[in-house]
């Protein structure tokens, strides 16, 4: 890998045509993300068209989700409070052990 590398780095010919690959695959890249966020917010959009048109109470029904995600994330931070409290100790020993053999 190290003899590829040296061989592109020594060459101004093949610099230039890994540079041409590179900035070709950074745009197929590019294009690729901007076609998933369009798709993306075509299916939110769609979503929300479709609560707006089923439900009583579009608002609603959207602060109930909200409201069911934060307590959610309530519980999940919770639940992981024990576990970063104990890799928490765990580093403050492993440092602790470390300065204290210097």
């Amino acid at each position: 890998m190290q003899d590829f590398i040296d061989l592109l780095m020594s060459n101004k010919l093949y610099m230039i045509g890994a540079g041409i690959v590179a900035v070709g695959l950074l745009i197929f890249l590019i294009k690729k993300v901007f076609k998933l966020v369009m798709i993306g917010i075509v299916i939110i959009l769609a979503w929300g068209a479709y609560i707006y048109t089923t439900q009583d109470d579009p608002m609603q029904f959207i602060k109930d989700k909200l409201s069911f995600g934060k307590s959610a994330m309530d519980k999940i931070d919770d639940a992981s409070q024990g576990i970063r409290q104990e890799a928490l100790d765990k580093i403050i020993k492993d440092v602790d052990k470390k300065l204290k053999k210097k």
